[in-house]
């Protein structure tokens, strides 16, 4: 018979108050937050069980699995990361820019996926230093594709503005990016027209007026345009919301380059190194 020592595990009940403890202290949870517990199931570790833990506060709620040990004497967070398929190729695979205005290489080796809000600062400091710094010295080989991701809460005006950038693009990649070019440029101007107020808004119809104006003069169909920008609808936009919170855009600018994700007003030198480190990886996958 062999004498061992033996670790003794904890109460259940005693383990789940101090995992509350711990997690409402990890995540800074606030006193007023409800912590739940959710069911234990069997982890893909030896010795843990998979617990999903709920954190509501301020109205949201959201869940994270954490791994606790059978004998309840450790927790464990872990981010697991799928390796079977490039993680730059698989956030490509999941942006979809069918119908999606663009600028550059039609046969690209580098792909740059932006998504934008009409109204956000930096994101106007990005488009200018991409289109006026950058693009001129990469046109035959990076394409610019925009996407939406207007941030209503901060920026009244941004949604409406994609619509009609839609209703362009629908219609003409060059009339979307006049436009896009004229309010990434006088953001000042038309912040200016939505503070001065109105019944409706005045920006909302210099938008409208400006989407008009880029039509004059081409071959396009003003009534269908007329149509477009007085339902203001949003399905696109909210598609392509929901798309880039699920590639973990939570802020403007977002963008993607080959894949690869970046955020904020990227400097010149920012843009550029993202592009050559696409480009070394392009040749080198094809040749390959």
């Amino acid at each position: 018979m062999t004498a061992v020592c033996a670790a003794q595990s904890i109460p259940r009940a005693e383990v789940d108050q101090r995992i509350e403890h711990q997690v409402r202290s990890y995540a800074g949870a606030k006193a007023t937050a409800t912590i739940t517990l959710g069911e234990r199931k069997q982890s893909e570790f030896s010795g843990f069980d998979v617990l999903p833990v709920t954190i509501e506060q301020d109205g949201t709620k959201k869940t994270f699995e954490f791994q606790v040990s059978k004998d309840g004497r450790r927790l464990l967070y872990i981010n697991s990361f799928d390796l079977s398929e490039d993680p730059y190729l698989r956030a490509m695979k999941s942006i979809d820019l069918n119908g999606r205005p663009a600028r550059g290489a039609s046969d690209p080796k580098v792909t740059i996926v932006v998504y934008d809000d009409f109204q956000c600062p930096f994101c106007a400091k990005f488009y200018l230093t991409l289109f006026n710094e950058v693009m001129n010295n990469y046109r035959d080989n990076v394409r610019v594709v925009f996407k939406d991701f207007p941030l209503a809460d901060a920026h009244p005006w941004a949604t409406h503005a994609a619509v009609d950038a839609n209703c362009l693009a629908a219609q003409s990649n060059d009339a979307y990016w006049s436009f896009a070019d004229f309010v990434h440029t006088h953001q000042q101007h038309l912040n200016e027209d939505h503070r001065s107020g109105g019944t409706p808004n005045k920006v909302f119809l210099d938008l409208d007026d400006l989407a008009k104006q880029v039509i004059a003069g081409k071959k396009l169909d003003d009534a269908t345009l007329t149509h477009c920008i007085a339902t203001q609808k949003t399905d696109q936009i909210d598609a392509s919301i929901a798309e880039g919170t699920k590639l973990g855009v939570s802020a403007t600018p977002g963008i993607f380059v080959n894949g690869e994700q970046l955020e904020g007003a990227l400097t010149t030198a920012e843009i550029k190194a993202a592009i050559e480190q696409a480009l070394a990886r392009s040749s080198m996958e094809r040749q390959k």
